[in-house]
């Protein structure tokens, strides 16, 4: 506790922290540094994966994970790179992991993309930024967390890791609500899970005749953080592929962006919980079907995972939608849900969506205005008060 004094608005944050729900994070890596890709075994992808439980789930899924691992690998542990190439093994072993419940955090860095950028002669920046990317995307969604390394692989990078998390977590952070250690894989199933999750990436990634492991993993994605940051959505033989506008892409993905870069870091519920939403309509666009509207449904059971109450439809709305709307951010939305826009068609689609609603309330504001100057003759307007005059131009 020495070194730095705590201020009632520290001990208000530290409160605020402490009422949130217990998340676990399980996290191992696929990769590793190098640029030397004509060197065997040199890897083009650096690929870090986060399982992240829930505290009440810890022991059910522990159970489950040395089911499948005693079921699949009898005595040795449960890895990806036991499995190889063996895809039908591999899927069978997915297909039980997807009923579990869990979700996962992924970073994937192209080093392809960038190997000629400064990043590639500097060991400890090119790592310090992927420590900043994973360390940004897990404490903007989960402010009391617990971390468990696989204490193999990259050693700097995992030190470095830990480090990062122990200088950046909040002073405020009184009770450890954010730790960090690390475990080795043979005694933790859970980061078995991790390396099983993130091999199979690696695999569909690195091998175009193995199956698209990041389409079938999919639902239990909570978010994808590349570097680089990619822009082009997939609409390759997509239904309304013509209709594409990228400029209209290009701007709402900037704007949505520079908002989550902006606020990544907010200790605010609802702050987070509109990062949270960017990110996953930013995800839908980038990874699934770019002209495909994001459920309430969908983006409700997501936002519930970060926080310790149902966050309600109106809160959607009022809390979450309408106030990234203030902020000039460009959100498509209609009866089908919202969704990044990329086209002319869903900005038109929201405009005559909101067009439905206030165009039938400004009818009944006149005909509530007319009887009123009606029966006065003329000598009340309710609209002359100040915060009505803008009404009273667009009637008049």
């Amino acid at each position: 506790m020495s070194g730095f004094q705590l201020s009632f608005d520290d001990l208000e944050k530290a409160k605020i922290v402490k009422d949130e729900p217990v998340r676990y994070a399980f996290i191992d890596e696929f990769g590793s540094y190098g640029f030397d890709f004509l060197k065997e075994n040199t890897s083009k992808y650096f690929i870090l994966c986060a399982i992240i439980v829930k505290h009440s789930q810890i022991a059910i899924l522990e159970g489950e994970i040395e089911r499948i691992r005693k079921l699949y690998f009898s005595n040795s542990e449960l890895k990806s790179s036991n499995i190889g190439s063996h895809d039908k093994r591999r899927l069978s072993i997915i297909t039980e992991i997807l009923r579990l419940d869990f979700k996962a955090v992924l970073l994937i860095a192209d080093k392809e993309d960038f190997y000629k950028s400064a990043l590639t002669n500097y060991k400890q920046v090119f790592y310090k930024y992927l420590h900043k990317l994973l360390y940004s995307n897990l404490y903007s969604v989960y402010p009391k967390l617990k971390i468990y390394a696989d204490e193999l692989g990259d050693e700097e990078f995992r030190n470095g890791f830990k480090l990062y998390v122990q200088n950046h977590r909040p002073t405020y952070n009184i009770f450890n609500e954010y730790d960090f250690d690390f475990v080795d894989s043979k005694n933790s199933n859970l980061v078995q899970l991790a390396d099983i999750f993130v091999g199979s990436i690696a695999r569909c990634l690195n091998y175009s005749d193995a199956p698209n492991y990041l389409e079938i993993l999919k639902g239990k994605i909570q978010h994808i953080e590349y570097f680089p940051n990619r822009h082009t959505p997939n609409i390759q033989n997509r239904e309304g592929a013509k209709k594409f506008d990228e400029k209209i892409y290009a701007l709402a993905c900037s704007l949505a962006n520079e908002y989550i870069e902006k606020y990544i870091d907010s200790d605010d519920t609802d702050t987070r919980l509109r990062v949270g939403f960017l990110k996953l309509l930013l995800f839908e666009v980038q990874n699934g079907d770019p002209f495909r509207y994001v459920t309430s449904y969908s983006i409700l059971a997501t936002l519930n995972e970060y926080v310790n109450f149902r966050v309600s439809r109106d809160h959607l709305y009022r809390k979450i939608v309408a106030p990234l709307r203030d902020d000039k951010i460009i959100i498509a939305s209609s009866s089908q849900g919202y969704k990044i826009p990329v086209s002319t068609d869903d900005i038109y689609t929201y405009l005559n969506q909101t067009n439905t609603i206030v165009s039938p309330m400004m009818h009944r504001i006149e005909l509530c205005r007319n009887l009123i100057k009606l029966k006065t003759d003329g000598e009340l307007d309710i609209l002359d008060t100040e915060p009505f005059l803008k009404y009273k131009k667009y009637f008049d």
